[in-house]
């Protein structure tokens, strides 16, 4: 009975050695090798193939919508086997899954109003489920949120002249609204009705 005691004591302290000596070591091993990955080519925003764009605002009332879309891809792999944690808004089917989401929204959204979406590179589902907020903001910010901010200041020259908008995002793209939020500038912002 002493044995089974002593035994069920001793227990976490054996489980936390188990828990924590890899993780001290996963602390300071090197930068694992990304050489192995592709990241989608930036895509060019004047080209209408990277847009679903719903002009209703026929009698000048009503406002443009500039909408995010979420999350809809999974890791996938290039034909040569390189592992991509994008989605590709040059690949057909990427844009399709991504209309998904846009249309649906489009079909409440631009009632009344100008409605302009970007396909962009967002970060994959794996990304996410990563749960490692490093991994998560460095794949977000240095590829998905280029694009949302190249996007947007392409959308404010080209398409909103001057008119009030509404910024919008479910998901991903809701925290690219929120990202948009914090670079925007006061003139443009002027002229933000929703967020």
């Amino acid at each position: 009975m002493f044995f089974l005691r002593n035994l069920f004591l001793y227990i976490p302290l054996w489980l936390s050695a188990f828990i924590l000596l890899p993780a001290c070591r996963d602390s300071h091993s090197p930068t694992p090798d990304i050489s192995g990955v592709f990241v989608p080519a930036v895509p060019e925003y004047s080209d209408v193939e990277m847009w679903t764009i719903v002009r209703n605002d026929d009698d000048g009332i009503g406002a443009d919508v500039f909408y995010v879309p979420s999350t809809w891809e999974y890791d996938w792999r290039t034909p040569d086997g390189l592992i991509s944690h994008h989605a590709d808004p040059s690949r057909a089917d990427h844009r399709a899954d991504m209309s998904i989401e846009i249309d649906g929204i489009a079909d409440y959204m631009a009632d009344g109003n100008n409605f302009y979406s970007p396909y962009y590179r967002h970060i994959t589902l794996d990304s996410w489920a990563t749960l490692n907020e490093d991994t998560i903001n460095r794949r977000y910010h240095d590829v998905a949120f280029v694009d949302v901010k190249n996007a947007f200041d392409y959308f404010i020259r080209n398409f909103n002249n001057s008119r009030p908008f509404i910024l919008a995002g479910f998901s991903q793209g809701g925290k690219s609204v929120v990202e948009l939020l914090k670079v925007i500038d006061e003139n443009t912002r002027g002229r933000m009705i929703a967020a």
